[in-house]
């Protein structure tokens, strides 16, 4: 199953702004989140309807890299987008855009590793998973 590219609708809020008036780069990593809970909603919905397994292994961030390319306001429309790049056995390497005003505003790579809960050990993602591209 090759797995989906996502976007997901950002909302600025004012408690995302640094003491410059733009978004502070703290906040990034948090809108990754909700891209990466978004691919993951979707990877379920796709599981569904091609009446497979939904459960998916847990996941927790082994890395994640950020590159700031320019400032997001509070004026302008947020998105992002989050796909899959490739998948090991244990680990899966997600690439996630930002965009302001449809202009790139940060690119980031990050990492997530299965995990069982139960045991805190790594687990294997499924092996018919594709990456996205």
């Amino acid at each position: 199953m090759k797995l989906p590219r996502v976007k997901t609708d950002i909302q600025i809020r004012f408690t995302d702004l640094d003491q410059l008036g733009h978004v502070s780069n703290s906040m990034y990593a948090q809108y990754l989140d909700l891209g990466r809970i978004d691919l993951y909603l979707a990877i379920e919905k796709k599981l569904k309807e091609l009446d497979l397994d939904t459960n998916q292994p847990l996941e927790v961030v082994a890395s994640m890299k950020i590159d700031y390319l320019r400032e997001i306001k509070i004026s302008h429309t947020v998105h992002l987008e989050t796909w899959c790049e490739k998948i090991g056995n244990k680990s899966m390497t997600l690439c996630q855009e930002v965009y302001a005003d449809n202009e790139c505003a940060a690119k980031a790579t990050v990492i997530v590793v299965a995990i069982d809960p139960n045991t805190r050990q790594t687990v294997n993602y499924p092996v018919d998973w594709e990456p996205t591209q």
